[in-house]
């Protein structure tokens, strides 16, 4: 094991200058000072072995390529069957509808033969295969009774016709819930961590999201009705997403005042100035190509921050040179106040993280990835939110390094949509559950009480922050606060890092379950719903995508072809418009002709969010939930028993 230990003079403490005020900060390129290793970006921490297993790429095109012969079969059947049977009328297998008209999308037999085809590829014996497949058509067929009993409850009791595209409209929307409703009670996912939730609702932050909902509403009302042809033109050309401006307005219109309303609470937050002492941790397996550059955006940070930094350097298991390359550009440095490196030869992000934790004393961690350069006022800008006491973490906005090709094009146009305009948003009302690990401050005491990283599952940066919120601590998301990282610059590299993102929503919802629906919690009632069903609809894209083609081109003559406009509005539609707008408002009108290469980089993205819940393993029911290791709290829990043992 090399760890070494370098204390010296802070540069401030020794009379130095002051940094000069930080201004028009270039945008830092990347220079690779390194080989890099072969699959560098592949890990124990890619596929946790209890809790996912890895799958090759012919998996997914599997999939679509029998999801396809299976939604042909199943057309052919319902149109073969539609004659002889009052079922399929309606073009879709509806039990009943007093409406006369047809279906334009058989959205029942979708995800009929979507969770079938689940089922068949899913990564299992045959008897959980076949449970599975049972859930799935259960919850399925339940859904469609209690929605059509409805419909005819309402058209024999009170004389009102439900139409037909309502009842759909329901059907898909349970459906999605379907999906990873049962994939949370039947994979082989983490247990709950049995972190308590101290955060209880708050009125203000339900009454907020209401007002902001019922202006948004009011809005989209008096667009359509003052402004009924200008609504009109608009919705032709798909630019209202091919739905009329009640839906499309009441959305963007919705998420605007909250952006406002972020904006705002953020520039509040950090109006104090705040600069106790901070360790920066780093974890590091084979970043030798990159940890030179990391740690001198460190020092060039160091400079632009009035307190002490000490920098821990936590690598394993690397097969290149990075502990000894850290210790030498450490050396080098002369704006931190001192460092310490550990190597070590046992694998796991999560275990480096916590061995680097357990070292430091400072109240304030500050946790960067080995890939990563902050921005030089990153540190100056975080840690003013910490002046309060009710703040627990604060991230900062992830955007690429620059000299990674078109793919950190298309990945700045996905950061500031996310990071940069919806992140802030949700930390309007206390929305926000995850800060990415790449670079993110967590008050130490905080992150001690929620129990520290988890080991051996994906996400652990999105559950301890998740975690410090529910034990009642704000997390703070703010954009000023930049960091660069790199860009898979190989579909390789970027498929192992999506799958791993990917997989991660569930093993972190698994991992606090108790979250969901608790105590009124708005992350835990609207927030982490939204999530589990926004990827749902995400791993149903690329498939939804090849049903509709099916639809429209093989299947015309049975149900009505969609208009020019609602097929433009499905490929961009609705997330184009947004793409423009945030990027203007950042004034990144540079990244304005990659917008198109961003619509296609979604269905990529869709194709991989699929791999991902296709790489969940279906055990038997015994052997389904995974105690995953949080030594802080096994440890906090050992000292508190002996504690009462003594007493």
């Amino acid at each position: 094991m090399l760890d070494k230990v370098i204390d010296r003079p802070h540069p401030k403490d020794a009379g130095a200058k002051p940094a000069e005020k930080t201004r028009g900060i270039p945008r830092p390129k990347f220079r690779q000072t390194h080989e890099r290793a072969q699959d560098f970006f592949r890990s124990v921490d890619s596929a946790p072995q209890a809790v996912a297993v890895k799958r090759a790429r012919i998996i997914s095109d599997g999939f679509l390529v029998s999801f396809a012969a299976l939604s042909v079969l199943a057309l052919t059947a319902l149109v073969l069957l539609a004659p002889h049977h009052p079922f399929g009328a309606s073009g879709d297998v509806v039990i009943f509808t007093a409406d006369r008209t047809a279906t334009a999308l058989p959205v029942r037999i979708f995800f009929g033969v979507f969770f079938l085809n689940y089922a068949l590829y899913a990564f299992g014996s045959l008897w959980s295969k076949l449970k599975l497949l049972t859930v799935f058509m259960v919850k399925l067929g339940a859904v469609c009774l209690i929605i059509d009993g409805c419909a005819y409850g309402a058209w024999t009791l009170a004389n009102v016709v439900w139409p037909l595209e309502l009842q759909q409209l329901l059907i898909g929307l349970a459906g999605i819930a379907i999906f990873p409703h049962t994939l949370l009670s039947n994979a082989r996912l983490p247990a709950d961590s049995g972190t308590p939730i101290t955060r209880r609702a708050k009125l203000y932050e339900y009454a907020l999201v209401g007002i902001a909902a019922s202006l948004a509403g009011l809005c989209a009302v008096i667009m359509a009705t003052t402004f009924a042809g200008e609504s009109a033109y608009l919705r032709s050309i798909a630019l209202l997403g091919g739905m009329g401006p009640g839906v499309f307005l009441a959305q963007q219109v919705f998420i605007m005042q909250l952006g406002i309303w972020g904006w705002g609470r953020n520039q509040l937050s950090r109006r104090k100035a705040f600069a106790p002492p901070v360790s920066v941790l780093i974890p590091a397996h084979n970043e030798a190509h990159q940890i030179r550059e990391t740690l001198k955006a460190i020092d060039r940070a160091a400079a632009h921050y009035e307190g002490s930094v000490h920098v821990v350097v936590a690598e394993n298991c690397s097969s290149d040179d990075t502990a000894a390359l850290a210790e030498r550009v450490l050396s080098q440095c002369t704006n931190i106040a001192g460092y310490s490196i550990e190597a070590s030869d046992i694998p796991g992000k999560a275990k480096a993280l916590n061995r680097g934790i357990a070292r430091i004393t400072d109240d304030f961690v500050v946790r960067i990835d080995a890939d990563t350069m902050i921005a030089p006022d990153a540190l100056r800008i975080a840690m003013r939110h910490f002046a309060h006491d009710n703040v627990g973490a604060v991230g900062g906005l992830p955007l690429p390094q620059e000299g990674h090709g078109l793919m950190s094009k298309v990945r700045a146009i996905e950061v500031l949509l996310r990071h940069g305009f919806v992140q802030v948003a949700f930390g309007a009302f206390g929305g926000i559950f995850g800060l990415p690990g790449m670079f993110v401050i967590y008050r130490k005491s905080a992150l001690i009480e929620a129990g520290g990283i988890v080991e051996g599952m994906n996400g652990e940066d999105t559950d301890i922050t998740l975690r410090i919120s529910n034990i009642g601590y704000r997390l703070v998301s703010d954009p000023k606060a930049k960091f660069y990282t790199e860009t898979p610059d190989t579909l390789a590299f970027l498929r192992e890092q999506r799958t791993r993102w990917f997989r991660s929503l569930y093993h972190v919802t698994a991992h606090n379950r108790h979250t969901l629906f608790a105590h009124g919690s708005i992350v835990g009632c609207l927030v982490l719903p939204f999530t589990l069903l926004n990827g749902a609809r995400r791993a149903m894209m690329a498939p939804l995508l090849i049903f509709g083609a099916l639809v429209y081109l093989a299947f015309g003559s049975v149900y009505d072809h969609p208009s020019f406009a609602t097929v433009v509005a499905i490929i961009l539609g609705m997330p184009f418009v947004m793409a423009v707008f945030v990027i203007a408002l950042w004034r990144r009108f540079d990244l304005m002709i990659y917008i198109p290469l961003y619509m296609g980089f979604r269905f990529l993205r869709s194709y991989y969010t699929l791999g991902s819940v296709l790489s969940l393993i279906y055990p038997q029911a015994h052997e389904r939930l995974f105690y995953a290791p949080t030594p802080m709290r096994e440890q906090t829990s050992r000292e508190n028993a002996s504690l009462d043992s003594h007493s």
